[in-house]
């Protein structure tokens, strides 16, 4: 004889298992998003996204070119790929650690038909070879900075403009530093190895 009270008890200490399953595994994918955010913003920098218009006045002071390599180390939300691929018709390459900003440029590029010049990489920017770049932008840390200087002096081939955005690189001389009226700053940097 099927006894209908069993049943229905091991109906729901089945269904809160599945839900208990399900909330601690959404705890975990966010932890995992929220921690990795953590981390990127430990190595290099928080995610606080650069405004277009610094963005903009960045690229033009680097010379932007057509066809040219442009890298943003810790892109972020990936605005200034978009920015670079559609008005510089750069081919614009970011390196972003944080997971869920890195899906957010990834479809950002894609919502802003960028995909065949901007593309964006879930890696740490400390490892990987950036010596084809033509122009690096970053908006990073002083700490995060000097863990560049080496890979700067021997990845970027000579006339490689970076601008910086916020913080200076601490061990090359600006040729120019830009102040907004906010007092925010832009230093330009070209590679040298005079």
């Amino acid at each position: 004889m099927f006894n209908w009270w069993l049943a229905l008890i091991y109906l729901t200490s089945m269904l809160s298992f599945l839900l208990i399953f399900l909330i601690s595994l959404t705890a975990l994918a966010g932890g995992l998003l929220i921690g990795n955010g953590v981390y990127a913003g430990f190595i290099a920098a928080p995610y606080l996204g650069t405004p277009k218009k610094k963005i903009r006045r960045a690229l033009s002071l680097a010379s932007l070119k057509p066809g040219e390599h442009f890298y943003d180390l810790g892109s972020g939300d990936g605005r200034s790929l978009i920015i670079a691929a559609r008005e510089h018709q750069a081919r614009a390459t970011g390196f972003e650690l944080w997971y869920f900003l890195y899906l957010w440029s990834k479809v950002s590029i894609f919502l802003h038909s960028c995909s065949d010049k901007a593309r964006v990489y879930w890696k740490n920017f400390y490892q990987t070879d950036i010596s084809n770049a033509d122009v690096i932008f970053c908006f990073l840390t002083p700490k995060a900075y000097r863990r560049l200087k080496d890979k700067f002096n021997k990845e970027l081939k000579n006339g490689t403009r970076i601008v910086t955005f916020s913080s200076p690189l601490g061990f090359w001389k600006p040729q120019q530093i830009i102040t907004f009226s906010d007092k925010s700053k832009l230093f330009f940097y070209i590679k040298n190895d005079k």
